[in-house]
């Protein structure tokens, strides 16, 4: 995307001049996207002349942009870079930038449902009202009103043995619970094909991050998945009955939470799907994701079609699109958008209707992980080497890093406005536009609690942590990465270090930097 030639069609009123090799620029290099969020190009800050920014790119030619053609990230770092006092010596960025304090939208509610389904029964049908409005390859989202999460939650740090987790069992992403017993945190864990089998195999954990206790609420030799919770009606969204790989089941809204059970009810069997071979109904469909939109409504991937159901009626409010088997969608905190990855592509569509909204490309033939951000107002879409962001209200790239690591596949966590942790791992910072830590989280499972990241982990016999990320030895890093970005960019890049998780904490290895005692690697 930084060639001269496509520079020149793409960005209006950009001159390359070319000049000799040994043109430095003050500022390190850095991605400067324009307005329309497509085009970007890898280069220097050199100065500002006449309301155009003066780049210097890494092969020594000139880039002048107008002012009025960056985007709103290059203008508030051109504004910094204005305002910074003569005597602070150049540095990355200086600081990621504060962001205002966005007001929740009145909370998401589809038409209610006039009937209740009987116990047991089956959704609707997909094929009764499947369309055709696949997404075009091309059509960019427009601007779209940030969907900010609508409840806060606060979740203190802390850790329990939780017991042994086979390599094969699968865990969920936890989940932050509101219930008449408090605030607390809940996963499942399902026994995978060489588990041993018995009454516990599949269980329910519950963890207090006040008293710190941890317990089983449900435990069965039947799978059970935990897939969502709505935290203004307190109902969790749970798949029971499910085959080890996903097939059949059923859903079930599980409430009645205290210390030692949960009660489900509301048991709805899952719809039949069409074979599109050969245009006939299918039995056990699988479930690859599913949310709440409202406290009746789900949106839901299954098979190889997601719809919107009305839970406590059964029917099927509208078909959305074709999901791909390896794609794993991702809804916004108020529940108004959904991200449905594709082969090249992240397409947005709008949850309360289906409709289509735009398609942001990536690599070709690439699938990515995606992430709403708790403000509602970003999407991290990740492919194995690359963490792009994508800003709803500018329909525009906010930013983007690269990675030598792989960045696995799994749905990034979102640590903090800057801070993106991959599912592997790699704690990326947008600002920065590299990797800056990395967390040991092999076969770990990790989500946003409240303020803090939820990991479920096997290392130990097992455990549960609630811990704010960065920790202290990977902030100290931080401050040694700027300083080497101002010297040496982001060729060559390497981490600072990386963290696996011990019963006494964090264990800091292969440190690149000297700043830190050890005392302080906790």
């Amino acid at each position: 995307m930084d060639h001269p030639t496509l520079l020149a069609s793409l960005l209006i009123h950009c001159v390359l001049l070319a000049t000799s090799a040994s043109t430095t620029a003050s500022e390190p290099s850095r991605i400067w996207v324009d307005d329309s969020g497509l085009h970007s190009v890898e280069a220097s800050l050199q100065t500002i002349e006449e309301e155009m920014a003066v780049l210097i790119r890494p092969d020594g030619s000139t880039v002048r942009i107008p002012l009025s053609r960056l985007s709103v990230e290059d203008t508030d770092y051109v504004t910094a870079w204005r305002n910074r006092p003569a005597s602070q010596p150049n540095v990355l960025r200086f600081a990621p930038p504060t962001l205002p304090e966005l007001t929740p939208l009145p909370l998401l509610v589809l038409p209610r449902a006039a009937t209740t389904l009987q116990d047991g029964f089956p959704l609707s049908p997909i094929a009764s009202i499947r369309q055709n409005k696949q997404v075009g390859k091309t059509e960019l989202p427009g601007p779209l009103q940030a969907d900010p999460v609508p409840i806060k939650q606060h979740v203190p740090t802390g850790s329990k043995p939780i017991g042994p987790i086979h390599s094969y069992d699968v865990c969920s992403a936890p989940l932050v619970i509101a219930s008449g017993e408090g605030t607390f945190v809940a996963f499942s864990i399902c026994a995978g094909l060489s588990s041993t089998r018995g009454a516990n195999a599949n269980r329910i954990v519950r963890f207090d991050p006040e008293t710190k206790q941890v317990s089983i609420v449900w435990s069965s030799d039947v799978p059970i998945t935990l897939l969502d919770h709505h935290l203004p009606s307190g109902r969790t969204l749970v798949l029971e009955g499910h085959q080890v790989f996903g097939q059949g089941g059923q859903f079930a809204v599980a409430g009645d939470w205290d210390a030692a059970s949960i009660t489900l009810h509301e048991h709805r069997s899952l719809p039949a799907s069409t074979n599109a071979a050969s245009n006939r109904l299918t039995n056990a469909p699988t479930v690859r994701w599913a949310r709440w939109v409202d406290e009746e409504h789900i949106v839901a991937s299954v098979d190889s079609s997601m719809a919107v159901w009305n839970l406590v009626s059964g029917e099927l409010k509208h078909w959305i699109c074709n999901v791909h088997a390896e794609s794993l969608p991702a809804i916004s905190a108020g529940r108004r958008y959904v991200a449905v990855p594709d082969p090249g592509g992240v397409a947005i569509y709008r949850t309360s209707d289906g409709k289509a909204l735009g398609r942001i490309p990536v690599e070709p033939g690439r699938i990515a992980s995606v992430g709403f951000s708790p403000r509602g107002d970003s999407l991290a879409i990740v492919t194995p080497s690359q963490l792009r962001v994508w800003e709803l209200s500018t329909a525009s790239l906010r930013g983007e890093a690269k990675s030598r690591r792989s960045l696995g596949k799994g749905s990034p966590v979102w640590v903090d406005n800057d801070l993106v942790l991959s599912s592997n791992g790699v704690l990326l910072s947008i600002f920065r536009g590299v990797p800056v830590w990395r967390y040991e989280l092999m076969g770990a499972a990790a989500a946003s609690v409240g303020q803090n990241v939820g990991i479920i982990h096997r290392a130990n016999d097992g455990g549960f942590v609630v811990a704010t990320l960065p920790h202290s030895t990977a902030s100290k890093a931080i401050d040694w990465v700027d300083q080497r970005l101002a010297l040496q960019g982001t060729d060559d890049w390497q981490l600072p270090g990386r963290s696996s998780w011990s019963e006494s904490g964090w264990d800091d290895h292969d440190l690149r930097f000297t700043s830190v005692r050890s005392s302080d690697r906790r």
